[in-house]
């Protein structure tokens, strides 16, 4: 399991000292700090770009999440303060700690835990404070669900395919969203198919960067 979640940006018992916490994150003055430190490491020109590169790999975190529910019947379900942010090869990674992880009974309630603990809390902050739409933190998130469980799918493990059929379902995302997102953004394709034709519906404002042109699959690109 740990080599699934090392290859997802998350690790397990790592010993280096975290930038900051994802509770001390959802902090104003936390946000702040933080959103200024992301600007100084990536040269993203406002806070606002700075929440999207950020929120790219908070999309790692949740597909870890999603792939150890789906391979392993394990979930990491440690508070925020035991999700340590470390930076590491130009790119920001996660840290947590082993007694953290549960085992699954019950996946789709395990699905819903990681959506309401590490997903929605996290993406409301982060669009009020940085002044971004939520649905371009949801999108870079889903960029990498999509990928994972896509992944899952070819190599066979039935559990993926029902696993995201039911993040795709707008009852799965109640009260928070009316509607599923994920749906909103699989275009009415299979994820295999979505994965193959990859297309946002939002642009993730990667083009504001420096020396950055818009992506291949960016939904202004010509």
């Amino acid at each position: 399991m740990k080599n699934s979640l090392n290859r997802l940006s998350v690790f397990v018992d790592d010993e280096r000292p975290p930038l900051l916490t994802l509770d001390e994150v959802q902090t104003v003055h936390g946000l702040t700090r933080f959103l200024q430190t992301v600007r100084d490491l990536t040269d993203a020109p406002t806070d606002t770009v700075a929440a999207s590169v950020f929120f790219r790999r908070i999309g790692f975190l949740l597909a870890a999440q999603f792939h150890i529910i789906a391979v392993h019947k394990k979930l990491f379900a440690g508070p925020l303060s035991q999700v340590g942010i470390i930076y590491e090869d130009y790119t920001f990674k996660f840290t947590v700690p082993s007694e953290g992880f549960i085992e699954v009974q019950e996946e789709e309630q395990a699905l819903r835990f990681v959506l309401e603990t590490y997903g929605h809390p996290l993406v409301e902050f982060f669009s009020l404070h940085a002044k971004i739409p939520k649905l371009i933190l949801l999108e870079n998130i889903w960029g990498y669900v999509i990928w994972a469980y896509s992944q899952l799918i070819q190599d066979g493990i039935l559990s993926a395919s029902e696993n995201l059929e039911f993040l795709l379902l707008d009852s799965t995302w109640k009260p928070q969203m009316r509607r599923s997102p994920f749906k909103q953004f699989l275009q009415n394709q299979s994820a295999l198919e979505a994965m193959i034709n990859y297309k946002r519906v939002t642009c993730c404002l990667l083009k504001e960067m420096p020396n950055t042109h818009k992506c291949s699959y960016c939904p202004h690109a010509e």
